[in-house]
């Protein structure tokens, strides 16, 4: 959702289609730097507790998200923190999909964890665009959003 539909809102809250398009580009620093950061501490801890810990993070920076609108800084710093959280543990699925397949279904495994999360992305921007039909102010829209990253980490701790 966050991708799809963060611009819309960031000007939606009153700041500038540049602004907008800046804070939006953080999206793939923050996942680059999430993944790499997610994944040397997936190698020295319980991937499983780590990536529940980076998904419970992520919910918390994607409420954060709707009350952010008044400071940019802060705004910023929230993205930052929700793709960090989010696209570090998706980046996980992939070791870990690796890890529980045997050789010969390794690829297979692979593909459907990656086609799976490609559903919940289109599905995510849906329904981003569906919160927003409702009228909703943005701290409700993000606290919604940030159900799934809540799931995600209650999932994540059970495996742990």
């Amino acid at each position: 959702m966050l991708g799809g539909v963060l611009p819309l809102l960031i000007t939606a809250a009153g700041f500038s289609m540049k602004n907008a398009s800046l804070m939006a580009a953080t999206l793939a620093t923050g996942g680059t730097v999430g993944a790499i950061a997610i994944g040397r501490l997936m190698d020295r801890y319980n991937p499983h507790a780590v990536r529940g810990l980076a998904y419970l993070a992520a919910g918390g920076f994607v409420v954060l998200l709707g009350s952010a609108t008044v400071n940019a800084t802060l705004l910023l710093l929230a993205i930052l923190g929700a793709v960090f959280g989010v696209a570090g543990a998706q980046v996980g699925v992939n070791a870990l999909a690796a890890a529980y397949d045997d050789t010969e279904s390794r690829a297979t495994g692979v593909s459907w964890a990656n086609a799976v999360g490609r559903i919940g992305s289109v599905l995510g921007s849906m329904a981003g665009g569906f919160l927003l039909s409702f009228g909703w102010d943005l701290s409700t829209i993000f606290t919604v959003a940030a159900a799934p990253s809540l799931v995600a980490a209650l999932a994540m701790f059970t495996k742990a």
